[in-house]
C-alpha cells in the first residue's frame, strides 16, 4: 500500500453555511492501484484486498484486462473510500451484529451498476447515493468500469439517526433536491479537486459541510426517493417468493404476479426499472442461490443436487446459464474459481 500522510497547509476556504476561516488539517491519504502489478495477478491482487477487510467480499470477474484503483482520505472522524474497477460482481457477508451497527453512505461517482441490499433491488447511475447497512449481505455487479465513493458515518456523530439509517437501507436517496442533491455534488466535486489533484488540501471546513448536509438529509422525511417505494417493495415481495418457491421449478413470473395480485405488465414495469425482466430476475437469483451453496457447503455438493434444490429441472441448462452469469462452470466455482482467493 502506498500512503501519503501529509499536515494541510492553512488555506482559506469559502462554502454556503460555513465561516471562512484559517485552518489546518492532519490528514492521511492512502492509495492502492493494480497497474505495478503483473497483468495475470491483478485480479487475484484485487480480491485479496478486499478478502482482507473488516467486511470481507467475494468478487467475481474477467482476469484479462482488470484494472482497479482505491484511495482512502482519513482526516479525524472522515473517512472516504474511492473505488474505480473494471466490470465485476461482488457479494459482501453480513457483519457480526454483536459487533454494533455500522452504515456508510454509497455513492456512484460515475458509470451505473445493480445493488441488492436490505431486500431490495436497485439501479443506480451517476450521482445517486444508497445507505448500507454493514449487518446485511450485498450483492453489487456492473458490466462496465464504475467510480464509488464510500462514505463511512462515525456512529459517534449519527448513532441518534439509526432508525433513518435502517429505514434508507438498500433504497436510494431522493436526489430531486434539498440537501441529498447538494451533498452529492459537493462529495463528487470535492473528490476530484481536492483529492484526486495531489497539490490540494482536504480542509476542515469540507468535513463539517458533508456532516451537516447529511444530518439534514437523515432529517428529511422526503429522503428515500417515493416514486420507487411501491416497486422496491414488491421486488422485495418478489424475491421472498423466489426464495420460498426455490425447489419448484414450475414457479414462474405469471405466478409472481398472481401471488403479488398485481398484471404480469406492471410486473414487467416493476423489474424494467432495475434493468431486468421478471424471468431474467427470477434466474439470477436462482443461480445465485445455486452459487451460495456451492462457495458455502461445508463438504462438496453434487452439481445435480444444488441445481434440482435451486428449481432447475433441465441441468444442461443449469450449466450453461451458470457459466454465462459467473463466467466458470458450476464445478469450478464448487473448487475455488469463482469463491475468491
Amino acid at each position: 500500500m502506498q500512503a501519503a500522510d501529509y499536515a494541510a497547509a492553512p488555506a482559506s476556504a469559502s462554502m454556503s453555511g460555513v465561516a471562512q476561516r484559517r485552518e489546518a488539517v492532519l490528514a492521511r491519504i492512502e492509495r492502492l492501484s493494480t497497474a505495478s502489478v503483473p497483468a495475470s495477478r491483478r485480479l487475484a491482487y484485487w480480491r485479496d484486498i478486499f478478502a482482507d477487510s473488516e467486511r470481507p467480499i467475494t468478487i467475481e470477474g474477467e482476469s484479462e484486462g482488470f484494472y482497479g484503483a482505491l484511495t482512502r482520505l482519513t482526516a479525524e472522524d472522515l473517512e472516504i473510500t474511492s473505488v474505480q474497477s473494471s466490470p465485476l460482481m461482488t457479494h459482501g457477508v453480513a457483519r457480526d451484529p454483536a459487533e454494533g451497527k455500522h452504515f456508510s453512505l454509497q455513492i456512484v461517482h460515475s458509470g451505473r451498476c445493480r445493488l441488492r441490499h436490505a431486500g431490495a433491488e436497485v439501479l443506480v447511475e451517476t450521482g445517486d447515493m444508497i445507505v448500507a447497512d454493514a449487518r446485511r449481505p450485498y450483492e453489487l455487479a456492473f458490466d462496465k468500469p464504475v467510480h464509488g465513493l464510500v462514505l463511512s458515518l462515525p456512529w459517534s456523530r449519527f448513532g441518534n439517526h439509526a432508525a433513518a439509517l435502517e429505514k434508507l437501507a438498500g433504497r436510494r436517496l431522493n436526489l430531486s433536491g434539498g440537501p441529498a442533491a447538494v451533498l452529492s455534488g459537493f462529495m463528487r466535486s470535492a473528490w476530484d479537486h481536492l483529492v484526486e489533484r495531489d497539490d490540494e488540501e482536504w480542509p476542515q471546513s469540507a468535513t463539517e459541510l458533508i456532516w451537516d448536509l447529511l444530518a439534514s438529509v437523515l432529517r428529511d422525511d422526503r429522503a428515500a426517493e417515493a416514486t420507487g417505494s411501491r416497486a422496491d417493495e414488491l421486488r422485495r415481495n418478489a424475491a421472498a417468493l423466489v426464495d420460498h418457491h426455490l425447489l419448484d421449478p414450475e414457479f414462474g413470473s405469471s405466478a409472481i404476479a398472481r401471488e403479488l395480485g398485481i398484471s404480469a405488465r406492471y410486473l414487467q414495469q416493476v423489474f424494467a426499472q432495475v434493468g431486468t425482466t421478471p424471468g431474467g430476475f427470477l434466474l439470477a437469483r436462482r443461480l445465485d442461490a445455486a452459487a451460495a451453496r456451492l462457495r458455502h457447503a461445508e463438504r462438496p455438493r453434487r452439481i445435480t443436487d444444488v441445481a434440482l434444490e435451486c428449481g432447475f429441472s433441465d441441468l444442461s441448462y443449469f450449466s450453461r446459464a451458470f457459466r454465462r452469469r459467473f463466467g466458470v462452470s458450476a464445478r469450478g466455482y464448487r473448487q475455488g474459481q469463482g469463491a475468491g482467493p
